[in-house]
């Protein structure tokens, strides 16, 4: 069964220096989906560290659970995310775009 679109919970604000969880969720799936982030258009990789655009950002990423843990929060973490969800079945689909002001 291919993915539904899928349900991105994003925090509007997050404090500078503490932990923000961003969480993405899809129900109809089968098999069970996995999730990938963006941000401001542009996908988060799985090691932060890995792109130039992200070095700055302290994050891990689950693609299984679709859970989005900033730990801290840094000034550059604020931007437009938005999650898809993807399980081989069907074309992937991508939730609503939220804003989150760090």
């Amino acid at each position: 069964v291919p993915p539904g679109k899928p349900l991105a919970h994003v925090p509007s604000s997050a404090t500078v220096g503490a932990r923000a969880v961003l969480r993405c969720s899809e129900a109809q799936g089968s098999p069970p989906p996995t999730f990938r982030w963006y941000k401001d258009g542009t996908e988060l990789p799985q090691d932060p560290k890995s792109s130039p655009a992200f070095r700055n950002s302290s994050y891990s990423l689950d693609p299984r659970t679709g859970e989005l843990v900033f730990e801290p929060v840094g000034g550059w973490d604020t931007g437009d995310y938005h999650c898809e969800a993807s399980n081989n079945v069907g074309s992937p689909q991508k939730s609503d775009v939220f804003r989150m002001e760090a």
